[in-house]
């Protein structure tokens, strides 16, 4: 089996927590216990009242005044009880959605920044973005509040028929009967609905992807006026994804329909078989009164009985989907990495060759050697290669032929973790997060403000800094809208120089600054 297989993956998280899940389940008895004993009460203090039958010796203490006391008192005790264990499992089970919910994306992040680009082409922008998000919703809610739901319906269900068949088994026996005939049919259109979610899903990646394109070309869209083009595609893959999300809702409806069905048939059978035993004297007004009690209580479990079966049908085909993502995860054990420098140069290359196309090659046996302290600069026209020889260097190239050492250590046999411990490399398009000034300086760590405005200040940026309201704490949003392209850069350069390593690579990311300023940064 597939290691990252969805229901491998489930097992693992419970017995990983089993003491939790176990006292969760056990604070889910009591509750339950707890509301199945309500009913029972009910009855009798009604049997007590018209004295149509004796009570459990427990509660006949002799005359009705006592036993009505002690009915009151073990009411009470019950109720405290199920209050005790509602708040037990709310804190015990229902919190390990997000406990398994950080899990799960923490993994999806340690997985996903080790990836090559070349993701990007079996993985579209907007397929990862779903995956990391709706499929994370609804894999991280079968690991607390979906449990909760299959608990409480195994344990009402158990419990409250018992119950039933304790009080007249007959009559429980009838109201129950049509019960076993629903599973098989629910179970069909479950998986109906599982197909259909994957590919509501699916659907959702497309859309998310478009979006993505969408606005990420919004300026070209309106220098060229094509917004009425876009429109009518995301449109189109909008009401797509919505045809494709109500199918699935469809099925849960009629999942939702066959659940209601005991409900309506055990009141038909009360209301009429339960009203003739008791004009025949066979069933007292306190039992059927805790008959229908128990069919109330018996309604909820099986109104929620499609719901909860779509919630692990949804649920593990959004598991299956990150599973696939796990699938991408490197192993750390392949890199024979030491962590220590070797002798030599810090950055060796020989015969690099890269090709986008088998005809013509972008960097063609390319030989490099810099030394600890070295500073060298590339020159070229547009589309000559600068930039990929730099990503080469990073790390970031793939399908090359040649070799690359950094530090002595072969990139190939390499972890992407000791790669960003010596490199930094600073692009031209610069990456801002949606946060403070402060925050894209340092997203990892916290820095005293002498360092974060030193840096500012060497990349002259801390003038535009001081003039802002809320100064390093301003927010900025997302990939820096707020500020102009020079002051973007200029942040994406302080926030390299605060992460010190042996190789700082600058890829052109000056040019939207003007010259002047430029110098001064360099010099």
């Amino acid at each position: 089996m597939d290691k990252n297989n969805p229901y491998r993956l489930f097992l693992g998280t419970l017995r990983k927590h089993w003491l939790i899940y176990s006292c969760g389940m056990l604070a889910m008895l009591i509750t339950s216990l707890s509301e199945v004993m309500l009913p029972k009460f009910i009855q009798w203090s009604v049997e007590l009242a018209t004295k149509k039958s004796s009570l459990p010796k427990f509660f006949d203490r002799g005359s009705p005044h006592e036993s009505l006391n002690a009915l009151i008192v073990c009411l009470l005790i019950s109720l405290t009880l199920g209050w005790l264990g509602r708040v037990l499992w709310r804190q015990i089970l229902a919190r390990q959605s997000h406990v398994a919910g950080h899990a799960i994306k923490t993994r999806i992040w340690d997985v996903l920044k080790d990836q090559p680009l070349s993701i990007l082409d079996r993985h579209s922008l907007g397929d990862l973005m779903n995956r990391a998000t709706g499929d994370w919703n609804k894999t991280r809610f079968i690991h607390g509040f979906t449990i909760v739901m299959t608990f409480d319906l195994i344990f009402f269900s158990i419990l409250s028929t018992i119950s039933m068949l304790m009080i007249d088994a007959p009559t429980a026996l009838i109201c129950l009967v049509i019960i076993p005939f629903l599973p098989k049919r629910i179970i069909r259109i479950s998986k109906e609905e599982y197909r259909l979610h994957e590919l509501a899903q699916e659907q959702l990646s497309s859309l998310s992807e478009l979006i993505s394109q969408s606005v990420a070309t919004i300026r070209l869209q309106r220098s060229t006026a094509s917004e009425g083009i876009w429109m009518d595609r995301l449109s189109t893959q909008a009401r797509e994804y919505a045809a494709r999300q109500f199918q699935v809702l469809k099925a849960g409806w009629k999942i939702f329909i066959i659940g209601g069905i005991p409900t309506i048939f055990s009141y038909a059978v009360l209301y009429s078989y339960g009203i003739y035993q008791i004009q025949n004297g066979t069933l007292t007004i306190g039992a059927f009164l805790a008959l229908q009690s128990y069919v109330v209580l018996l309604q909820s479990p099986l109104l929620e009985l499609g719901n909860n079966i779509s919630e692990w049908q949804t649920g593990f085909a959004s598991y299956k989907r990150i599973g696939e993502l796990y699938n991408l995860e490197f192993n750390d054990e392949n890199f024979a990495q030491d962590g220590t420098d070797r002798p030599g140069p810090l950055v060796l290359i020989k015969d690099l060759s890269i090709y986008f196309h088998p005809e013509r090659a972008v960097l063609d046996k390319i030989h490099l050697k810099l030394e600890r302290g070295d500073r060298v600069g590339f020159m070229g026209p547009i589309g000559s290669g600068k930039t990929t020889l730099v990503q080469a260097v990073a790390g970031l190239a793939e399908n090359f032929s040649g070799q690359i050492w950094i530090a002595g250590h072969s990139v190939d046999e390499s972890s992407r973790e000791w790669m960003t411990q010596k490199i930094t490399m600073v692009p031209q398009k610069p990456f801002l997060f949606a946060g403070s000034i402060r925050h894209n300086l340092s997203p990892s760590q916290i820095l005293p403000d002498e360092d974060l405005i030193s840096a500012l200040s060497a990349v002259e940026l801390w003038d535009d800094i001081q003039t802002f309201d809320g100064g390093l704490d301003s927010w900025i949003g997302e990939w820096g809208i707020n500020l102009s392209g020079g002051q973007k850069q200029r942040l994406s350069l302080a926030r390299a120089l605060l992460k010190p390593s042996p190789i700082l690579i600058l890829d052109d990311c000056l040019s939207a600054v003007d010259s002047v300023t430029e110098a001064r940064i360099l010099h």
